[in-house]
């Protein structure tokens, strides 16, 4: 095997200074091409001390253990992982992502990355925990409501996104190795989603509906139940549906497409999905708004989540009572537990890479959640699941 580093002396340092007075040089070319050379002093030192680095480099980069000598910054490190990485991303990763890696800069003040280790590591762990929930969010996410301290379910989010960076890191000759990121030990619990009942009541409520106002001959209530419809049918997150237009949709051959550049879509990849009958007769009234977009919203986005809290207000169960609060921590249900309803009410009833595929997971794994969270509820459906009111024809 050729050596991939060698000991020399400079021809011209030896005509000067003679054999035993010319300095002994161990030279290597790092897995970038870069040529590197080191003086090891001069004599039989200096050759010993050059042949034992000769020895040492070769076998290093031999076996791909190789540590740059060059100092390669955090710095340097984010700007390269920002602009080649995170710049693929979409708008919501890519913010998640910048907030994560900037809370770990601010917190653990890496300078080169060959000093990220797991003690740096576990200490912005620490330092993490005891800060306010607000410090290092965006602005936006700074104005709701402050926690006391960063929950480890945060801090391991964050840790994510440290450990994605220090692999790309490893991949790109940054470090000889990753260093080992430890993740916080989280109490397990299920996850919430709308139950078929509480979807009923909610689908009922959509008459008190006051938006979106502004949509050419299509009330509110029509507009909400084909959203909520389209949403508990199929399982598409609420961006994927707002981003849905009528060119990609075909009610008479009952299919949608889903576009891999929408916001949303994680999986990155077109997808045509099948439309259950119930969905298409929801869908074909909103056609009359004459828009680009199936489910028009023409104000402020934000304004989507407080009126679909105030339709669960209103929501009334069978026996009249006030719909409870079903949601994340005794709140009102959110729009990825009608996504969550979908795939518990279905996840037994269909394979797994099926329920992957309508539910766009770029992970399977995310996908083997949702079914054995359904295998929790002991779910006992017949293929598609649909809620009783759709099933006895009330469309609206």
């Amino acid at each position: 095997m050729d050596k991939k580093a060698w000991v020399h002396q400079i021809k011209s340092q030896v005509a000067k200074y003679g054999e035993d007075k010319a300095s002994w040089y161990c030279t290597w070319n790092d897995p970038e091409g870069k040529r590197c050379t080191k003086s090891c002093g001069p004599g039989k030192i200096g050759k010993s001390a050059a042949n034992k680095l000769a020895d040492k480099t070769h076998a290093e980069l031999v076996t791909g253990t190789y540590q740059s000598k060059s100092k390669k910054t955090w710095a340097r490190l984010l700007a390269d992982y920002k602009e080649k990485i995170l710049s693929r991303m979409d708008g919501p990763s890519r913010m998640a992502a910048e907030i994560a890696l900037n809370n770990f800069q601010r917190v653990a003040k890496p300078n080169s990355v060959t000093a990220i280790n797991p003690a740096k590591i576990d200490d912005f762990v620490t330092k993490r925990l005891k800060e306010s929930a607000s410090k290092g969010q965006s602005a936006e996410s700074a104005k709701k409501k402050e926690r006391p301290t960063v929950s480890p379910a945060t801090v391991n989010k964050e840790l994510r996104y440290v450990r994605a960076i220090l692999n790309i890191a490893e991949e790109w000759k940054y470090i000889a190795a990753a260093p080992k990121v430890r993740m916080l030990k989280l109490q397990k619990k299920l996850p919430t989603f709308m139950p078929p009942e509480h979807f009923t009541a909610i689908y009922v409520a959509c008459d008190f509906a006051k938006r979106p106002s502004r949509v050419p001959n299509i009330a509110p209530a029509i507009w909400w139940r084909g959203l909520l419809t389209t949403a508990y049918m199929t399982g598409w997150r609420i961006s994927q549906l707002l981003s849905l237009k009528w060119t990609d949709i075909d009610l008479e051959q009952g299919y949608a497409v889903t576009r891999a550049e929408v916001e949303g879509n994680k999986g990155k990849r077109d997808d045509r999905i099948p439309l259950h009958e119930i969905v298409i007769t929801h869908l074909r009234p909103l056609a009359a708004s004459f828009d680009e977009y199936v489910f028009p919203w023409n104000q402020n986005r934000r304004d989507l989540w407080p009126e679909f809290q105030a339709i669960q207000a209103a929501a009334k169960l069978a026996d009249e009572s006030p719909l409870p609060l079903g949601g994340k921590n005794g709140k009102p249900y959110g729009f990825h537990d009608v996504r969550r309803g979908f795939a518990t009410m279905n996840a037994e009833s269909m394979d797994l890479f099926e329920l992957q595929g309508l539910m766009q997971h770029k992970s399977l794994e995310t996908t083997r959640e949702y079914v054995n969270m359904a295998r929790r509820y002991n779910s006992k459906v017949k293929n598609l699941f649909v809620p009783p009111n759709l099933k006895a024809g009330e469309t609206g």
